[in-house]
């Protein structure tokens, strides 16, 4: 995979690292504001752009464009300064086998849908409110928060202080802009161009960020990771899906027969479970567990 990985031409990719179970890469806000820090190296030294990130407690998302070398490099420092990072603060370094997806985005709907996964991950699991996580780029877009900052232009630190903060002998741009918790101003190496292309107005992003369940659903089962809908997540989804696929009929105007496809698709497309189904669709969970086992109204 890494030899397959190298050879990757210059392009745009969703670079994913893997979820770890049971630790942490980022156990608090001093860790996350190093890894932005590393945000913008990796940006630097591997000539990479980055478009969009978000960064996981337990994994990290990044769109961007550069080759597959640069990826590699860029993943590698990663793991070698996290890991640094997690020893001194007295944990465990990442794992030797730690790895990453590198998924290439070769359509501009494409290139949508993966913005969006990534900067929705957050929201998952009251983590966040859209664009109230600090640890993404997610804030950026469409805002003028970023100039409300007390930052502190790079140029303005002494070459020691900014060895510590980096943990090392690397540098950054003078004109980028330092803070006391975030660590590096992401309006420092995030191009928000694309996205600002993609969404336009402000209500394109933020009805994308909370409504396109679907592909949200079919790029985490893609990249493997477990996600959860709350309940009214679940309702608008139901909802959505009578729009789409029932000419907008009412949930109490559907036949019996409706429900089953109903139960179906809502366990096929965005991975409900029996329980959450029979509560959403108002039908026994019993029946429900049957109409799944059954391949009549698949």
């Amino acid at each position: 995979m890494r030899e397959q990985y190298r050879q990757a031409k210059k392009g745009y990719y969703h670079l994913c690292t893997d979820g770890l179970k049971g630790t942490l890469i980022f156990n608090n806000a001093a860790q996350f504001a190093f890894g932005m820090l590393m945000m913008g190296l990796i940006c630097i030294k591997f000539g990479i752009t980055i478009y969009a990130f978000t960064l996981m407690p337990n994994h990290i998302h990044i769109i961007l464009q550069g080759d597959g070398e640069a990826c590699l490099k860029a993943f590698d420092l990663l793991v070698r300064k996290l890991s640094a990072r997690l020893v001194k603060d007295g944990y465990s370094p990442l794992p030797p086998d730690y790895w990453f997806n590198l998924e290439r985005i070769d359509s501009e709907e494409k290139m949508r849908t993966e913005i969006i996964y990534v900067l929705r991950n957050c929201l998952e699991k009251g983590l966040g409110v859209v664009g109230g996580y600090l640890w993404s780029s997610a804030w950026l877009y469409h805002s003028n928060v970023a100039s409300l900052l007390n930052c502190t232009p790079v140029q303005d630190v002494s070459k020691r202080r900014l060895g510590q903060l980096l943990m090392g002998h690397d540098t950054l741009p003078d004109h980028w802009l330092l803070h006391p918790v975030l660590g590096l101003s992401p309006e420092s190496f995030v191009d928000t161009s694309m996205v600002l292309r993609l969404f336009p107005e402000p209500k394109d992003l933020q009805t994308a960020l909370v409504k396109d369940y679907e592909l949200f659903f079919q790029i985490a089962r893609r990249l493997g990771e477990l996600q959860e809908f709350n309940k009214s997540e679940i309702s608008e989804i139901v909802s959505l899906t009578l729009q789409k696929r029932f000419s907008g009929k009412d949930l109490r105007q559907l036949t019996d027969e409706e429900k089953g496809r109903l139960a179906i698709i809502l366990n096929r497309d965005f991975g409900l479970n029996s329980y959450q189904i029979s509560t959403a669709v108002y039908i026994r969970e019993k029946t429900v567990r049957q109409l799944l086992a059954s391949k009549e109204l698949r």
